[in-house]
């Protein structure tokens, strides 16, 4: 069985969050994900950020 959560609870993974509460993601698939990312993981990442918002 799956279990649909909303979104939002995976925003901190986001630089920039954009709420999207009318779209749920597996919680079993997403969990597993999260404990396989590098802890404090946030993309793209703020060093990437500040390259890409130079050119502006």
């Amino acid at each position: 069985m799956t279990l649909l959560v909303p979104s939002d609870l995976y925003n901190r993974w986001f630089s920039v969050p954009v709420p999207t509460p009318h779209i749920e993601v597996d919680y079993e698939t997403m969990n597993t994900l999260m404990q396989k990312l590098p802890k404090g993981y946030v993309f793209p990442d703020p060093v990437s950020m500040i390259i890409l918002n130079e050119n502006e």
